[in-house]
């Protein structure tokens, strides 16, 4: 599930025309049990190395490949390896050749009795390696020193919010992708450096447009102060889809933004930074090719007023044909230890001094439970029965909704439905808590089980499991405004949160249909911002 999206799949290697060699071998190769030998073969590959598709909203098991590469890449390295093996194969001998496949076959039964246990036992060795130790400890000396970083330009900008720049960057992330190669690029001129305007004029012109770009994680890894300039690093994990031959191709992106800012300049009030307005006026964006504002007739230099973007680094870059949906592969990271953030009992205590909670521990066990658990059973019941997503469009950010609407139709087209029954929400626990001047954020663990399994319009099973539950985990996080002092037990799915009508006419844009007012921002309530998978989450 989680805010968060990679997709995988295996392309097929290329036909290989035959030569004059491999003419001269044994009429077996031709025969039909060589054939059914072969076959065998690639059957056994795909059951190693699964095509993945999503499940569960915010990505869920589809988001790492589990054990065909995951968060930690390679499998795009895997392909073409696995051509060129491909084509070595009808160079050897015919018995090399049977001897291979017969050895293939009997790995592959090994391997599923050997992991018939799921990935416990992988979670395990990593444990007792000392490995999971290690990643715990280092994430948490990187949370430590970004919070400090994070901590230090709130003192020099009062106005600096962690969650208003995140939703900055993905506005400005989602703009630069759709709108490359066409008019509307003109929108974003004030927020890119020159080097990136030349990279658009020249790599990112010989490309196929971007459409249905969908950001799977975002997180700030990093900020840099000089005498000069503020610079924070964001690195990305997001999906594009691409129209290449009458095939359409989700590509998968692992990518390292650096945004820059004059370190004499405030932020910018919430309003601007989420529509990507002009810095100077407010006004909705409407710049010329030189980034002149259309309304205050002000050259808006990059950088100087807002945070521009300044490099772009791609780590990763995958594709896959994105014409088949719901193979699953294992859950990755269900027995790791939870990330928490080092200044976690801080903030908690930072948090209660803020509400004046006189019984802390009561407030959590509300926070769990009227908050986490609802929004997780209402969210989950409105993902299976999939016609019914918009019904939770008011307790989802925007960007987190948008990720999984993508999926949602992508199922609708294909007359699928992910079903998940029996869910059960077994515990929760706390990793982090944010607050500055404008909001405030509660990560949590989840960590839960349910039948999962994806069927068509006919009942016939496309993959999963329709009797064996699938535990997981994910990182749940919550935003709210600060000043927002609703009570938790009034928060009701149902409802708008501003005018407390019924929640069945929230646009898509999460405007209530009754009240006109934006219901998702934290306003009112507390609004789940993001998901994120245990290989993907930081802290």
């Amino acid at each position: 599930m989680g805010s968060h999206f990679f997709y995988y799949k295996n392309e097929p290697p290329r036909s290989i025309p035959l030569n004059q060699n491999s003419m001269r071998l044994p009429k077996l190769i031709y025969s039909k049990y060589f054939i059914a030998f072969v076959l065998l073969v690639f059957i056994s590959v795909a059951i190693l190395f699964p095509e993945v598709a999503q499940a569960r909203p915010g990505g869920g098991h589809s988001y790492s490949g589990g054990s065909s590469g995951g968060g930690n890449g390679g499998s795009g390295g895997g392909i073409i390896l696995f051509e060129m093996l491909f084509r070595i194969f009808f160079f050897l001998p015919p018995f090399l050749q049977i001897t291979l496949i017969l050895g293939i076959i009997v790995a592959v039964i090994w391997y599923h009795l050997k992991h018939q246990g799921g990935d416990d036992q992988v979670d395990n060795y990593v444990q007792s390696s000392g490995m999971d130790a290690y990643r715990f400890q280092q994430n948490e000396m990187a949370n430590q020193a970004k919070q400090q970083k994070i901590d230090a330009l709130i003192l020099k900008d009062a106005d600096f919010s962690e969650i208003l720049f995140l939703d900055f960057t993905h506005s400005l992330y989602h703009k630069f992708y759709t709108s490359i190669n066409t008019p509307s690029i003109r929108a974003i001129m004030p927020f890119l450096s020159d080097d990136i305007k030349l990279f658009m004029r020249s790599d990112m012109a010989k490309t196929s447009p971007r459409t249905e770009v969908v950001v799977a994680n975002m997180q700030v890894s990093d900020i840099i102060t000089t005498s000069e300039q503020i610079k924070i690093i964001v690195d990305f994990q997001s999906n594009y889809s691409t129209f290449q031959n009458d095939k359409n191709y989700r590509h998968i992106l692992k990518e390292r933004w650096v945004l820059v800012r004059n370190i004499e300049t405030s932020s910018a009030s919430p309003e601007s930074l989420r529509d990507l307005a002009c810095p100077n006026c407010g006004a909705p964006n409407d710049f010329n090719d030189a980034g002149v504002c259309g309304n205050c007739n002000t050259l808006i230099e990059a950088g100087e007023m807002n945070w521009m973007l300044d490099k772009i680094v791609i780590q990763e870059h995958q594709h896959y044909r994105a014409d088949t949906l719901g193979t699953y592969a294992p859950e990755v990271g269900n027995n790791a230890s939870t990330i928490i953030d080092p200044y976690l009992k801080e903030k908690g205590a930072q948090f209660i001094a803020l509400h004046n909670l006189e019984d802390p521990a009561a407030y959590w066990g509300i926070f769990m439970e009227d908050i986490v658990e609802t929004t997780f059973l209402t969210m989950y019941k409105a993902w299976s029965d999939r016609d019914d997503w918009k019904s939770v469009r008011h307790l989802l950010s925007d960007r987190l909704f948008e990720a999984n609407a993508f999926w949602i139709n992508l199922y609708q087209e294909k007359n699928y439905f992910n079903r998940l029954e029996n869910i059960t929400l077994e515990h929760i626990e706390p990793a982090r808590i944010t607050i500055d001047n404008n909001y405030e954020s509660i990560t949590v663990r989840v960590f839960a089980s349910a039948i999962d399994y994806t069927e068509d319009n006919n009942g016939r099973l496309i993959g999963g499991n329709k009797r064996k539950p699938r535990p997981f985990t994910e990182y749940w996080t919550f935003i709210r405004k600060i000043g927002v002092e609703k009570p938790e037990s009034e928060f009701d799915t149902s409802q708008c949160p501003n005018c407390g009508a019924p929640a069945d006419k929230m646009s898509d844009t999460s405007v209530c249909g009754y009240c006109g007012t934006k219901t998702n921002l934290g306003d009112f309530s507390w609004v789940l911002s993001n998901i994120a998978q245990d290989e993907a989450y930081q802290g």
